[in-house]
């Protein structure tokens, strides 16, 4: 089990819409670059995925999203991120929603991977109310949304495949800005407000680099907790000769990932 502790599996989701048109051109050597990045880290098995989306007929009859599958072949992901077009798309909202439910539930997660879905676009989804209601939190009308999602049904979706979502709003639109951060804060992820591919590529970087770090330390965790036969923080803190705090991230973190299921009764 502890061999899977290095296998990361990341998908990109982003909006391809003819607004996205400026990004998509100077991104997709970007993305590559930043997927070579990646997977040069020897210690990091890594899987990448795509999903692209736009909008619902009438205002887009292209499609509302468009899935590729996890792979850890660079080449054929290559070819799909060179397919990005930007066009359509019609009002401003777009199909947000579908496009992250479809990569959480569609992607083939490897068992205990680190997973993350990694958002970019520059509109909101359908329905969701920009200003906040007297106890501080957006929300979305089912109704104003093609399919009735809503930021707590896409969110339940990504936790329920144990994914993080990351996301990375275009541009300074403020309920973009609004409904991506209730998206990542949902799942324990960021959102980050920036205005061109570079600005993306490199947040995309500090996100993820962030997150691998921690791989090291958590494989001594999962080791300590499996010696000791229970989640003790206080004795996995003492042996290791760390704090506390570091030990209880690190067993959230591990706990997110299933390898401490046959620990929890």
């Amino acid at each position: 089990m502890t061999k899977a502790l290095n296998h990361v599996d990341v998908c990109f989701v982003i909006d391809t819409t003819g607004s996205m048109g400026g990004f998509i051109q100077e991104a997709k050597q970007q993305l590559l670059d930043t997927i070579r990045l990646l997977s040069a880290d020897s210690d990091i098995d890594l899987q990448v995925g795509l999903v692209e989306y736009r909008d619902h007929p009438p205002q887009d009859t292209t499609f509302v999203t468009r899935v590729y599958p996890l792979t850890a072949k660079l080449q054929e992901m290559q070819k799909n991120i060179n397919k990005l077009e930007a066009n359509g798309g019609g009002d401003h909202p777009e199909a947000v929603y579908d496009g992250v439910q479809d990569a959480a539930n569609q992607m083939k997660w490897r068992r205990n991977s680190c997973r993350f879905i990694l958002l970019v676009g520059d509109a909101p989804p359908h329905g969701f109310h920009a200003d906040r209601d007297s106890n501080g939190f957006t929300h979305t009308d089912p109704a104003r949304y093609p399919n009735g999602l809503t930021v707590q049904s896409v969110t339940a979706a990504a936790e329920n495949q144990r994914v993080t979502v990351h996301a990375l709003c275009m541009g300074s639109d403020r309920a973009t800005l609004q409904s991506f951060t209730a998206i990542a804060t949902g799942t324990s992820g960021q959102c980050a407000s920036v205005r061109d591919a570079k600005d993306v590529i490199s947040q995309m970087v500090a996100m993820l680099t962030s997150e691998f770090r921690n791989l090291e330390f958590d494989g001594k965790v999962l080791d300590t907790v499996q010696r000791l036969g229970s989640l003790d923080i206080s004795a996995t803190a003492e042996t290791l000769a760390c704090p506390r705090l570091q030990v209880a991230s690190a067993i959230a973190r591990l706990g997110k990932r299933g390898f401490l299921d046959a620990l929890i009764v």
